[in-house]
């Protein structure tokens, strides 16, 4: 039974009420749950008993009383990140726990797939505003602590544990307080949403701006470690705004905290690169001057990458002079010079002023508009080493960004080197990963992994040889993955996952490259074509084959392959 008829048959709703929903959803993309509720109609609570109803499970429309309890030792264990991504609450009806959940999505799904110990939980419903009820009685931190000294301790947390974000997340009961790690994300607290609204306002103080509702803003701040002795850290915030249906009338936002100032320089090996990568990345050493441009989304370690790589440049003794949004490293060699970006000086002119210096080597932050291009392509063409990022999905877009930025393609064809695209990725650990058959992944897994096959073997299939250690009997003979294993391994810590590694793919333009794409320049505009010369003549590897090469060796589980690959 669809939704309307079960309420029109529950006495919820009327038939004209019905008709006027329906009308506002073919001319809209939102659910009719969701335009009945906003419409004033029905309630959250008739949604809930609807799907359940629908799905044949139980709804409970409260969540602690006499007959049932929420387990808080059993939500504890299962961590507030799972349960809210959801979200859900386990409690206990008669000794027999349920989640409960105001919808099963893909997610719940997918989770209780690979999750043998999920299996043993019955499915609830519940509202949404239950279920976020029930997590504050369990979660909410409620100290003696002011909101400036949590803000405070959660940034020297970051920093202690060198974690590139701190975010502070809302949803509609609560705030949090959440570290970027090398696997996945780590809540550091939990707070009410006063609490919450109180640390973003002290964070625009800091930055010295004024909130205006709906407008989201960049900004900085100087943060001064009581931990690290007093050393200064530049703090980059980007404030999004943000609406709820509980606080139409207020300005709400949420915060990012990019921290930079703590980072080391290491050598390729120790940041995690293979040999034959690091080989190809030493490369930028012998080239005196061309483009070698790196692309990724942020906190994908292209600047921690570039960074090496200038490292073992300066042992040129060339001039290097770098600008950057802000400085993330700072230098010790002599012959750096690293500047700074600000509102009153942007790339183009630093690049300007770059120039007029004549560095052997330039690192330009990010290209990010025509201007900036043009100069970088004009210092690379006159005898510079120019190195920067670009914001594209893959190495070989890099093409059609430049050319929506208006630059000749054959000129910047002429001056490249290298083009890399760049992610971070968690490893399986070794010690307590299991095996299962593909045909046990929820569907849209199997299907999706079907796809890739077919196009993973047809990729393959029109080079000289398969990529890596993959041979074709493999890829052909592929039917079980690797997922993550349980929680009380010592190895891991019970997180099923090991150190964070950078996954690369390297463009290298070199001699024959460029002496088979000068025949048709026409290959410059056809990412395909292009990855397959590159593949014959250069030893290219995608993010894709990599990626689709360590599931099959089971060192990724689904869920990091289809990141990896995308």
């Amino acid at each position: 039974m669809k939704i309307g008829e079960y309420l029109m048959s529950k006495g919820k709703l009327t038939d004209m009420q019905l008709k006027d929903a329906l009308f506002v959803q073919s001319i809209s993309e939102k659910r009719l749950g969701e335009i009945l509720i906003e419409s004033g109609y029905i309630t959250d609570s008739d949604v809930a008993a609807y799907l359940a109803y629908d799905s044949g499970r139980e709804f409970f429309k409260e969540l602690n009383t006499t007959s049932l309890y929420i387990d808080k030792q059993k939500n504890e264990e299962l961590g507030f990140s799972f349960l809210y991504e959801i979200p859900a609450v386990v409690i206990r009806k008669e000794d027999i726990p349920y989640i409960i959940c105001s919808e099963i999505t893909a997610s719940l799904s997918e989770k209780m797939a690979f999750d043998e110990n999920l299996k043993k939980f019955k499915i609830g419903f519940s509202t949404k505003r239950k279920i976020y009820e029930a997590l504050n009685q369990i979660f909410i931190n409620k100290t003696g602590f002011s909101e400036k000294e949590i803000l405070d301790e959660a940034i020297e947390v970051a920093l202690l544990k060198g974690s590139p974000n701190l975010r502070i997340k809302r949803s509609e009961n609560f705030y949090m307080i959440v570290m970027d790690t090398e696997i996945g994300q780590e809540n550091i607290r939990i707070l009410s949403l006063e609490a919450g609204r109180r640390i973003i306002n002290i964070i625009a103080g800091n930055c010295q701006i004024t909130l205006k509702k709906g407008q989201g803003l960049d900004a900085k701040f100087i943060f001064i470690s009581k931990f690290y002795k007093g050393v200064r850290v530049n703090i980059r915030v980007a404030f999004l705004p943000i609406s709820s249906r509980l606080d139409k009338e207020l300005a709400l936002f949420e915060a990012v905290l990019r921290i930079h100032g703590l980072n080391k320089v290491f050598d390729f090996k120790s940041i995690g690169f293979m040999d034959d990568k690091v080989e190809l990345l030493k490369k930028s050493y012998i080239h005196p001057h061309g483009l070698i441009i790196s692309t990724g989304p942020t906190g994908s370690g292209k600047t921690t990458t570039f960074y090496t790589m200038l490292k073992l440049l300066s042992q040129k003794k060339s001039s290097i002079i770098t600008i950057e949004d802000p400085v993330e490293i700072e230098f010790k060699e002599s012959n750096i010079t690293q500047m700074n970006i600000s509102e009153d000086f942007g790339y183009s002119e630093a690049v300007r002023i770059m120039l007029r210096s004549e560095p052997g080597i330039m690192m330009i932050g990010e290209i990010r508009d025509d201007i900036t291009a043009k100069h970088a392509l004009i210092a690379a063409e006159t005898g510079h080493l120019v190195l920067s990022t670009l914001h594209t999905n893959s190495s070989l877009s890099i093409f059609s960004r430049f050319k929506s930025l208006n630059i000749d393609l054959v000129q910047l064809f002429s001056v490249l080197r290298f083009v890399t695209a760049q992610r971070l990725y968690n490893p399986l650990c070794p010690d307590c990963k299991k095996r299962i058959k593909s045909g046990k992944l929820p569907s849209i897994y199997r299907y999706a992994l079907a796809e890739n096959l077919k196009f993973t073997v047809g990729m393959l299939s029109k080079t000289n040889t398969y990529c890596g250690f993959v041979s074709s009997e493999e890829v052909l003979s592929f039917d079980s993955v690797y997922v993550r294993g349980e929680k009380n391994c010592d190895n891991c810590g019970g997180v099923g996952y090991v150190k964070r590694k950078p996954l690369i793919e390297i463009a290298e333009f070199n001699d024959a490259v460029k002496e088979e794409i000068y025949g048709n320049l026409m290959l410059l505009s056809n990412p395909s074509s292009l990855e397959e010369i590159l593949m014959n003549l250069s030893n290219f590897e995608s993010l894709k084959v990599q990626s689709f090469n360590k599931l099959i060796k089971g060192e990724i589980d689904p869920v990091t392959y289809f990141n990896l690959s995308k």
